[in-house]
């Protein structure tokens, strides 16, 4: 059985266009991360970061009393 000329370097081909395909993902996302910082700089000079509301974070009471639950067989 002979070797099949249609595929011929088919590994090799597939290989080199999921590299291209990854390569293109990765400049394609860096493309958007530049963008999506040039907003926000034009924005801060703008002052629209400036009056933003200070939000505090949420903190939990260890003082407060639990409740204990009755412990029998549920009916």
């Amino acid at each position: 059985m002979g070797k099949s000329k249609q595929r011929k370097d088919h590994k090799k081909k597939s290989a080199a266009r999921t590299e291209r395909l990854k390569v293109e993902k990765k400049r394609q996302e860096k493309l958007q991360r530049e963008f999506i910082m040039k907003l926000i700089e034009q924005e801060k000079q703008k002052g629209l970061f400036e009056n933003l509301p200070q939000i505090n974070p949420v903190t939990t009471n260890i003082d407060t009393p639990t409740v204990d639950l009755p412990q029998g067989p549920i009916i």
